[in-house]
């Protein structure tokens, strides 16, 4: 932040217990102090905060010195072929030098890839090169969604994914052993916050294992102090991808550079050329259209293959989730008996597709990772609940309490759709939440199109405003 909000925080947070004179001086006092520092710019941190900053660049310097940790060339072509035959073409030319970049003999390397650019493959040949090398490799990731997704999306990786907080927990704990032979993975890296990534780096730096760091800064970034993954790059071996393969359409490849380059003018009009660029003069209104596209879309397509994102408020989306479930029972897609839920003001039907918002550790079997998704196949009558889960098939029964861990997974905040890939995407968006980031990950989820909705009211203007368009790439 800059000077000038401290400032005003002060004046803010001291209202009625200190004068304005006294506010002002203790928070200069802070500043002399040095538990406020001043950086280039006027902008500011506090101690604590660069401290932590401090210390991830240093373990990272220590952990980019080569330690004779290369994979060797027969681990990396045997990988490759392997990869190769699984995704029926053989790996680019840069995706065969990030695999070179990040099996080397260092402890630390990254790969920066925006969106579509098959980080995925690269992932997965990665940690077959690891593995063949005679190294335990593990994928984690911040969000437990996107650490299920990992081991999804890289079979290498399967049943070896966990999210960061936990690899931390059970590495201080003892029951997991991190040592020289292993390899972590970490996906999103990005979404790492300061006091994730200092524990990370820290773990890794003592137990001799190598860390690979994987991610975007032009995407999410972390919800606490972040940004220490472009830091990362700049101390360790980096490779970049450039070549989007998520989508084929060239005018579609261009916006989506557009929105990562921070020229969102560009992006906008070619959605509103394709008429894929949709205003109401509500919000409310928005958010109508915006389901109705998404049950036109799912008519035709998986309704696991349509994402609707949203990126306001939880209210916001148990309301799209509620509409887009009332259109699949008159299309006489769900179970007539419907399960309440009490912290919502729907039920779960036989049919629903679900998500968890809270780990799940179903007895004698392996957690289930806050955010994984489900359909349910069965409502009992003494109110439990069957689904299986997407990706693994695993099946689960749910009963008590544990059936409040379930909500409607038909629409999305656009924090859990990092990392996703689907054929098409409905995006919900314009309001205060709207960021260039989120922009960008919103537009990119989707292979074969993204439509946007958005409400007039929230752009400042009403009725038929010609500046529409320029007033929401402003926002």
């Amino acid at each position: 932040f800059e000077a000038r909000e401290l400032r005003t925080v002060a004046l803010e947070q001291t209202a009625g217990e200190l004068t304005p004179h006294q506010a002002l001086q203790i928070a200069d006092g802070m500043i002399r102090d040095r538990r406020i520092l001043t950086l280039e710019g006027g902008r500011m941190t506090t101690l604590a905060i660069r401290a932590q900053e401090q210390a991830i660049e240093r373990h990272t310097t220590s952990l980019a010195r080569p330690a004779g940790r290369d994979a060797g060339h027969p681990a990396r072509t045997s990988a490759a072929r392997a990869v190769a035959e699984r995704i029926g073409s053989p790996l680019t030319a840069e995706q065969t030098r990030a695999l070179l970049v990040l099996t080397g003999p260092e402890r630390a390397a990254a790969i920066v890839g925006p969106a579509g650019t098959g980080k995925g493959v690269v992932i997965d040949a990665t940690a077959r090169a690891e593995q063949l090398a005679g190294r335990e490799t593990l994928g984690i990731a911040v969000a437990g969604s996107t650490a299920e997704r990992l081991g999804a999306d890289s079979p290498a990786l399967q049943g070896q994914t966990l999210t960061l907080d936990a690899l931390i927990a059970r590495a201080n704990t003892g029951s997991l052993h991190v040592g020289p032979d292993m390899t972590v993975i970490l996906d999103e890296a990005g979404m790492a916050d300061h006091k994730r990534l200092y524990a990370l780096t820290e773990l890794v730096e003592r137990t001799g294992a190598k860390l690979i760091a994987v991610g975007d800064g032009k995407q999410l970034p972390s919800i606490g102090p972040g940004g220490m993954f472009d830091r990362l790059t700049q101390h360790a071996p980096t490779v970049e991808l450039e070549t989007i393969h998520r989508t084929k359409d060239p005018a579609e490849q261009r916006a989506w550079q557009a929105l990562r380059a921070g020229e969102p003018e560009r992006a906008m009009a070619h959605y509103q050329a394709r008429g894929q660029l949709h205003l109401a003069d509500t919000r409310d209104q928005a958010a109508e259209n915006a389901v109705q596209t998404w049950a036109q879309l799912t008519e035709h397509h998986d309704i696991r293959q349509v994402a609707l994102i949203a990126d306001a408020s939880n209210k916001e989306i148990d309301r799209l989730n509620a509409r887009a479930q009332h259109l699949r029972a008159q299309r006489g897609e769900l179970g007539a008996d419907e399960l309440p839920l009490s912290s919502v003001h729907y039920g779960v039907r036989q049919g629903d597709h679900v998500a968890f918002i809270a780990q799940h550790r179903p007895p004698g079997q392996a957690r289930v990772e806050n955010g994984t998704r489900g359909e349910i196949t069965d409502i009992g009558r003494d109110r439990t609940v069957t689904l299986t889960l997407d990706g693994s098939g695993r099946t689960l029964r749910l009963a008590g309490e544990d059936v409040e861990s379930l909500r409607l997974a038909y629409a999305q905040h656009v924090y859990r759709q990092q990392g996703a890939t689907v054929d098409r995407a409905v995006v919900l968006t314009g309001g205060w939440q709207t960021s260039k980031e989120t922009a960008y990950v919103q537009a990119t989820r989707a292979r074969h199109g993204t439509d946007w909705h958005l409400g007039r009211d929230q752009l400042g203007e009403e009725g038929q405003d010609p500046d529409r368009i320029t007033r929401l790439a402003q926002r």
